[in-house]
């Protein structure tokens, strides 16, 4: 009796090639659609399962996985692999899956589609979650994922200091060589300051100085010495009833400086009055700076058109992309470089991300502006620096936008946030990059628990970051320490020039 319902039981899973495994008579069917579309992907090998939903209309579903000699069989539309099963799989290389379908009392069986096993990805990527158009900030977190499962977690959100009306935004999260033991990031407005982790102390800084036009905005870790370059924007939002860009987002003033961490300095890299310099990027060498700007002309004269409020909003202002030499021991600049003049070509490229091994830069590519997320198309383009050519990455890009891309530590994979799903919320789409020909391969969403977590949770995930390590320091810690801390200002120094 005891054998005869056990019997049963395991009939009555998911996972069963005896009395519930694939038909033995069916018919051809067609491609097979699934959400989201893995199809012909490449995968890390330490990627959590890749689970999907079965778009066709059917009355039973069998999904069949098969690397080498392992089988798994999941039952029913919304296909979800176990862990243990999964990791079998890809511990065998690539994956043929095989959906079959019943419909009208027949089976048909689906056409096979290849997934791909590469090397593993960096273990953790960190975001902001954040409403998907960025009126607001009313809930808003930092979260760490880890690729290898579903787990995810808070590493602070604003809601854990805000008090009533006083609200926080917080912004532009950032590690040091894909390890957090140093980790920043910006908290605006009440209790606000940058805040700065470093081998287990923390720091609240206030990076605004009488020589700067705003604090710290947008950061680049230097890969070596304990600097880091930051843009410093005054930045304005523009709201459109009747436009398909619902928002435009744009700096009135912006310069580079540098922040030297072993001095509390800051100082000057570049603040032309005729130019809006921002997102600066460290070469992994950490002797070349790239940031993006924009020429105003004469500033009064720009001034008296209506400055950059009336730039946006006809679609003339463009950033083209400069560098800069340093000297890290230093701290010593050379001349600016123009690198690539999008201007020229009617264009604005914003974002430069370096490879790790100092071959390619990926860098988004729009029609005006210095906020991709929020224009209707985009796309990256790369750069070969060791050939000096470059091209629109068309195989990674989509017909909606993409925008935030980080590099993982072996260069081999890319994370892109891209609009592509619906044209509202930012995604994050992970993509496997071939550093020998500088080719992507199809990007993918990143897999959750629940294949319809894209559907139901109605926020962005924006600027994604990889690390090797988890983040340490506790939400709870953050949060105390931020409510409990005054911010310490930093002090000016003077630009160094060769």
């Amino acid at each position: 009796m005891r054998k005869h319902l056990l019997y049963l039981l395991l009939c009555a899973t998911s996972l069963l090639p005896a009395c519930t495994g694939q038909p033995k008579d069916f018919s051809k069917g067609e491609d097979v659609s699934i959400f989201p579309d893995y199809t012909g992907i490449t995968i890390p090998a330490n990627i959590a399962p890749a689970n999907f939903l079965i778009m066709d209309s059917a009355r039973k579903y069998i999904t069949l996985f098969e690397s080498g000699n392992v089988k798994v069989i999941v039952k029913g539309g919304k296909v979800r692999i176990p862990m243990g099963k999964w990791k079998k799989l890809t511990a065998h290389g690539d994956i043929t899956v095989t959906v079959y379908e019943e419909k009208a009392g027949r089976w048909l069986k689906m056409n096979p589609f290849n997934i791909t096993v590469a090397e593993d990805i960096d273990s953790y990527i960190s975001y902001r979650v954040i409403s998907p158009l960025y009126e607001s900030y009313g809930r808003l977190s930092l979260n760490q994922r880890n690729l290898t499962n579903f787990k995810e977690k808070v590493i602070y959100a604003n809601t854990m200091a805000s008090k009533g009306e006083q609200t926080q935004c917080i912004n532009c999260h950032s590690f040091r060589n894909w390890h957090t033991d140093n980790m920043q990031f910006h908290v605006r407005q009440y209790l606000g300051g940058t805040i700065m982790y470093r081998d287990g102390n923390l720091a609240k800084l206030n990076m605004k100085t009488d020589s700067t036009v705003s604090a710290a905005v947008y950061p680049s870790w230097h890969p070596t010495h304990d600097y880091i370059a930051y843009s410093s924007n005054k930045t304005h939002q523009n709201f459109h009833t009747n436009h398909t860009n619902r928002i435009e987002v744009f700096d009135d003033f912006s310069d580079l400086i540098l922040y030297d961490l072993t001095d509390n300095s800051v100082s000057v890299i570049e603040n032309s009055p005729a130019e809006f310099e921002c997102y600066p990027s460290w070469a992994p060498d950490g002797k070349t700076l790239y940031y993006v700007s924009a020429d105003m002309g004469d500033p009064d004269e720009f001034n008296k058109r209506g400055g950059a409020v009336m730039a946006n909003a006809r679609g003339t202002f463009k950033y083209s992309l400069y560098s800069k030499s340093f000297n890290p021991d230093d701290r010593t600049w050379g001349k600016k470089k123009m690198f690539y003049d999008a201007a020229a070509l009617d264009s604005s490229i914003t974002w430069p991300r370096v490879s790790p091994d100092g071959r390619w830069m990926l860098c988004c590519i729009s029609t005006h502006g210095v906020f991709p997320p929020n224009q209707e198309v985009s796309d990256l383009m790369l750069f070969d620096l060791k050939n000096g050519t470059y091209r629109y990455a068309d195989e990674a890009n989509s017909m909606k936008s993409e925008s935030y891309h980080s590099w993982s530590s072996s260069g081999k994979w890319v994370v892109i946030s891209s609009r592509r799903g619906d044209g509202v919320h930012t995604r994050l789409y992970l993509a496997h990059f071939d550093p020998e020909n500088g080719r992507f391969s199809k990007p993918f969403l990143l897999p959750q628990k629940d294949p319809t977590h894209s559907w139901k949770f109605m926020y962005s995930f924006n600027v994604p970051e990889f690390t090797v390590e988890p983040v340490r320091v506790s939400a709870r810690v953050l949060a105390s320490f931020i409510k409990s801390t005054e911010a310490t200002p930093v002090h000016y120094t003077q630009k160094r020039e060769e």
